[in-house]
Order: C-alpha cells, then structure tokens, then sequence
C-alpha cells in the first residue's frame, strides 16, 4: 500500500481539492495512510486533517516535515504532492497497472507545460504541479538526507506515468 505525503501548506480549498481524489485511491486498495505537512498549525487545515483521517505534522519546511513523516511510514511506495495539486480519473488505473512493474524507480505524472518545464524534466526533475511516486527506500533516503523530494533531480531513472495531475485554481 502507498503512504501519501502532501505539502499543506496552502489555501485550505487547494488541500480539499487535492486529498479529494485519493479516496479512490484508498477505495481500491491502493492508499494506506497520509500525512499532511504544514508550517504551522491552522484551524482548517487540522479540521481537514482530522475529517479525512490524515496526519498533520508541523514542521518549519517541507524538507524536515518529510523527514520526520518516513520515519511514521511504511509500505510499498511515497506518493508526495503539493496542496492544489490534484490527480486525475486515469491516474488510479494506470497506477494499479504500473506498480508491479515499477520496480525502485521514480516516477510522475505527465506534465503540461512549457519548454522549460520540459527539459526539466528531460533532466530528471519533477515540479511541483506533478504527483511524485517514490519507491519507499528512495523516500526513506531523501527523509534522512532531510531533502525536499521536489528538487531532488531523478536521472534517466525517472518514469512518466500515462497519467496526468493538474494545479486547481481555488478562491
């Protein structure tokens, strides 16, 4: 089952519309937990926390927060996104179809944007308008390196799921 670790730190609208979608998620089996990672601790984003059955940790940067949730977490992958980031319909099946095949790689979500964007990701560097799956000893290594998993560059190791995720526009 994937751990799902989501930067909270944004409007609680853009939280909502993100965590929304992963209940499929957890419907088919595929989610077992989730931590919510914010800088400081808000009334709604703790409502929210607690309504969807979340974690929050409070940590002064994503980077120590993503530390601290790999050591709470266990399973066969890290699903890490950004508040307002939301995955869409296909994201679940093409999921369920790559996961035995995955193997220790990395990988994301397609991405639509322009020609910067896209040479990024040629380099193996993931933004933060994609969902970002990682094998759990890669996501077990980058928490103890206390690194942000956003900007750490993947390399030719880095998989492009046939799925996409979007930023909403909220408020």
């Amino acid at each position: 089952m994937l751990s799902i670790v989501v930067d909270a730190d944004a409007a609680p609208l853009a939280l909502s519309a993100t965590l929304s979608p992963l209940v499929r998620g957890v419907v088919e089996g595929l989610v077992g937990s989730a931590t919510l990672i914010a800088r400081a601790d808000h009334e709604d984003v703790s409502a929210i926390a607690d309504g969807s059955g979340c974690r929050l940790l409070i940590s002064p940067s994503f980077a120590e927060g993503f530390a601290r949730a790999m050591t709470y977490t266990s399973g066969s992958g890290v699903l890490v996104l950004d508040a307002g980031v939301q995955v869409g319909p296909d994201f679940w099946p093409v999921l369920a179809d790559i996961l035995p095949v995955l193997g220790q790689n990395p990988a994301v979500t397609q991405f639509q944007g322009g020609l910067l964007a896209r040479l990024r990701l040629l380099g193996g560097r993931v933004s933060r308008d994609q969902a970002l799956l990682l094998p759990w000893a890669l996501a077990r290594e980058i928490g103890l390196d206390k690194s942000d998993p956003f900007t750490r560059a993947y390399g030719k190791k880095l998989v492009t799921l046939r799925a996409e995720a979007r930023r909403v526009q909220v408020g």
